[in-house]
């Protein structure tokens, strides 16, 4: 009987340290968050910075702003001449406004195709306005920005590329 009681006092203790060291991980899990209250605001502030410099034509600007993958893919040679020559030559855009979204904070989000998901990002829907040589027109765009080391960085989103090859396979 002695036995018995002591194999449940035992019990009972295991039970109540896996308890107490699952609530201090928990704990320990959530206090990064609390102080990172300000992280959809500052998500908000380097989309924001990127796009007043596509506004004002400063694409070398916006470039340094994109997140590795997104200079990878854009070299920024490429991507400066691109931009100018779209908007401002082929379209006779000078300026665009611009209409933001609220940040959407998302775990674990699969941005570009065949890219490890990132655990953490801010999604934002931007509605770019232009009026040019063919009229006034929206661009909408979503954009996610995740953080690069301390800095927050911005990519597009591209979901399957496989439906972006415009060649004629016949």
């Amino acid at each position: 009987m002695l036995r018995r009681r002591n194999r449940n006092t035992m019990l009972k203790r295991i039970v109540f340290i896996l308890f107490v060291l699952l609530l201090l991980w928990l704990i320990g899990r959530s206090l990064p968050a609390l102080f990172r209250a300000d992280a959809p605001d500052e998500a908000a502030a380097a989309a924001e910075e990127f796009y007043k410099y596509e506004q004002s034509g400063d694409f070398g600007s916006s470039w340094e702003l994109f997140h590795p993958l997104m200079k990878e893919r854009f070299p920024k040679s490429a991507y400066v001449q691109n931009r100018a020559h779209i908007f401002m030559q082929h379209f006779g855009v000078q300026t665009f406004k611009l209409q933001m979204e609220s940040p959407e904070r998302e775990f674990d989000v699969q941005i570009i195709q065949g890219v490890k998901p990132f655990p953490e990002a801010y999604k934002i829907k931007v509605t770019q306005t232009y009026s040019g040589t063919f009229g006034e027109f929206d661009l909408v765009q979503m954009c996610y920005l995740v953080q690069d080391g301390k800095e927050w960085t911005l990519l597009w989103y591209y979901p399957d590329e496989r439906n972006t090859n415009t060649e004629n396979k016949s």
